[in-house]
């Protein structure tokens, strides 16, 4: 096709696959549920019945999933329906890997982690224009592993500069304890900082945060945290999305164009656009009472564990 990349046409290979990964996401789905009661305190306690909840944000991620893929394919020169249909199973696929995380048992976060990376593979696969599952992503605590299928199997390993960054500032804070298992149970490096609270984006003190890949817990009480750590790992898997989805295409593309630049993409996710964009695409889905999109998901996720 003159004047643009040819339209590129679903494999039946593909087709095939898209019903198992659909079965497995629904079975995630069922097998980790939240057990969801009404809280007191607050007008963004969550009394609906589960199943809407699941309805709402389950949609909302294949919308987000689909509308991406299918952006990218048209400003690639493609269709839009092309990339639609295959980015909204992979916006499915990334929900399904936050139920998981919330779950109660060790290592959930890592496997969570896990299922989100896929999904938002599937989600970037979709827009650029290839297999659905050529290209996966795992992300492993600051370092990738980036498997690609496309010619031969390559696992290429690369390092998150941003997450790196935010792994040592919160080493170096004063008062801050590193929990290994913790760390190893979330996929995802987790400070504790038991003499004083870390502080949120509104400089107020927080009982946890997350930044990039990065988690921070505040010295609350066990009760507490069993919600509490569950709530900031499905931040940490949406700032994969937000990572892998939006602003990794857009340096890939930029650095592509040095020699260097391709040389430091091999090895490094740089992820400096990564905050402008996490920031200003998720706050496109705020909502009343100042809660992010982001938050009311996470918020809703994390009622089962208390």
């Amino acid at each position: 096709m003159a004047g643009g990349s040819p339209t590129r046409r679903v494999r039946l290979d593909e087709f095939l696959l898209l019903l198992p990964l659909l079965l497995v996401t629904v079975f995630l789905m069922a097998a980790f549920p939240p057990s969801l009661s009404a809280q007191a305190g607050g007008s963004s306690d969550w009394t609906a019945p589960r199943w809407v909840g699941d309805v709402a944000f389950v949609s909302t991620n294949a919308l987000l999933g689909g509308l991406t893929a299918g952006v990218m394919r048209r400003l690639d020169g493609g269709e839009f329906r092309d990339g639609f249909a295959s980015g909204a199973l992979g916006g499915a696929t990334t929900y399904a890997g936050r139920r998981v995380a919330v779950a109660r048992f060790d290592g959930a976060g890592l496997l969570g982690r896990q299922v989100s990376g896929v999904g938002a593979s599937m989600v970037r696969n979709a827009g650029e224009g290839d297999g659905i599952l050529d290209k996966i992503v795992f992300p492993l605590g600051p370092v990738r592993l980036h498997v690609d299928r496309t010619r031969e199997f390559r696992v290429q390993p690369r390092v998150s500069l941003h997450d790196l960054a935010w792994t040592v500032g919160f080493a170096l804070r004063s008062g801050t304890e590193f929990d290994a298992s913790a760390s190893l149970s979330a996929g995802a490096p987790v400070f504790r900082s038991p003499l004083r609270r870390f502080r949120g984006p509104d400089g107020e003190g927080t009982d946890g945060v997350a930044v990039a890949g990065v988690i921070g817990l505040s010295d609350v009480p066990e009760e507490r945290l069993r919600t509490v750590f569950p709530h900031e790992r499905v931040h940490v898997l949406q700032n994969d999305f937000a990572f892998l989805v939006w602003s990794d295409p857009a340096e890939s593309r930029l650095l592509s164009r040095h020699r260097w630049g391709e040389a430091l993409y091999r090895w490094v996710d740089v992820g400096v656009t990564f905050p402008a964009l996490r920031g200003g695409l998720y706050r496109a889905f705020d909502v009343e009472h100042g809660d992010q999109w982001a938050e009311i998901e996470a918020k809703f996720l994390d009622r089962g564990t208390r």
